[in-house]
Parts: C-alpha cells; structure tokens; sequence
C-alpha cells in the first residue's frame, strides 16, 4: 500500500510537470524569442506569423513568379558551439541539406515560359535543443510519455541565384512531441525529426509564395490584353 501510495504521488508530480513543459508551453518560450527586433534590412519587409512556430519576410521588391527553378545553397549550423560537437553539428547540417534537396525537388513552380531565374535556399540552423534519454527513459515509466523534449530553430533565405539578393526569410521553430517516444530515446533524435519537418515547412511556403504571385501577374495580363 504504501509503494503504491508512492507511485501514485510520483505520478502526480510528474504529470504536474509534464503540463508545465508541454510541448504548447516550449513553443510559447521559443516564439518569445522569435519575436525580437528585426534586422534593419527586412525591416520593410511584409511579415507573417503563422501561430509561434513560423514567421515568414517578403521583400516587397521580390516576384517570385520570374523563377522557374530552386536549388539548395548554403546550410550551416550557426547556434552555440558549446551545445553541439562538431561531428553533431555536421550531421544536423547534413540531415537538413539533404532534406531541402529532397522537399525542394517536388516544390511546383509556375509553368510561365518567360521566368528563366533561379531561385536558391541558404539556410542556418541557430539553435538546437538535445533531449536527456535518461530522464525521458524515468517519465516514459512513470507516465508512459517523454518529458524532455528536443527541438530545432532554422531560419532560410529565399535568394536570386544570379545576383544573390535575397527575396524572403523564412524562420521556424520547431519542438518534439510527446508521442514521439523513440526520438527521445537519443540525445538529438528529435531534433532531428523536427529539422525534417521544418524542411518541409520551407519547401510548402516557397510554393505557396509563388504560387500567390502568380493570379496577380495572371489577372493583369489578362486586363491588359481586353
């Protein structure tokens, strides 16, 4: 009775805590962060924020419906040298190259037969957060779910490939979820299914911005030719 009794109060606290660091509440902290002064040279530019995960910056000089190809530029791991070794570094950097070479393939640009330009994605990874397989290893027992969660913030440039003047920001974060169980097994196994996502997230909006310059461009054409 008495073990029981234990149990039932670890339980308790765990739970407790587990609704203090859910993955809402680390989305809020890091959203925070995402909110500050912008740099002065997209200061002008449109902004929107999709929730706490997601900020996009248009240039208002860009029109994307000239390109009618995107390819991968730079990617590099920007945070704190002291959160990551180098060799963990490298394979974040990795991971994320070879998914934006692999979500930007499948993006559809405008079948426009005079946008000849090329679109390129420069991309940072400036933080990463490891999860603690230990700790999560205890939760998973006491609650069936992982606690400590892992996570990613990357932040990618949309640049003309000729001139290399940049077109859009796209920053995201990203956070683990409870059920990924597996993940929080390894230090950086979210992280690292979070990098993925977010590749994804930047492939979806580079399509989608082209895509939505496309009916204006479309509509004025047609206005002009009546």
């Amino acid at each position: 009775m008495k073990a029981w009794t234990q149990y039932s109060g670890l339980k308790t606290t765990v739970v407790l805590l587990l609704a203090s660091i859910s993955p809402l509440a680390m989305r809020a902290q890091t959203g925070a962060k995402a909110s500050s002064a912008l740099p002065a040279s997209t200061t002008n530019w449109k902004t929107t924020v999709h929730g706490k995960h997601l900020t996009i910056r248009i240039n208002p000089e860009a029109n994307l419906s000239l390109y009618n190809a995107i390819n991968v530029g730079t990617v590099a791991y920007t945070g704190p040298s002291k959160k990551l070794k180098a060799q963990e570094s490298d394979k974040m950097v990795s991971l994320l190259r070879d998914s934006l070479t692999k979500d930007l393939s499948s993006v559809r640009l405008g079948p426009d037969v005079s946008a000849t330009r090329r679109l390129t994605v420069n991309a940072n990874i400036t933080s990463v957060k490891r999860s603690h397989p230990l700790v999560n290893v205890v939760t998973i027992a006491a609650v069936f779910v992982p606690l400590d969660l892992g996570g990613a913030k990357v932040t990618a440039w949309i640049a003309d490939e000729e001139t290399g003047q940049n077109l859009a920001e796209i920053e995201t974060v990203g956070c683990g979820q409870i059920y990924q169980v597996l993940g929080s097994l390894q230090a950086l196994g979210q992280s690292k299914i979070v990098l993925k996502k977010q590749s994804r997230s930047i492939a979806k909006e580079v399509e989608r911005m082209h895509h939505n310059q496309q009916p204006a461009n479309l509509t004025a054409a047609l206005s002009f030719n009546q």
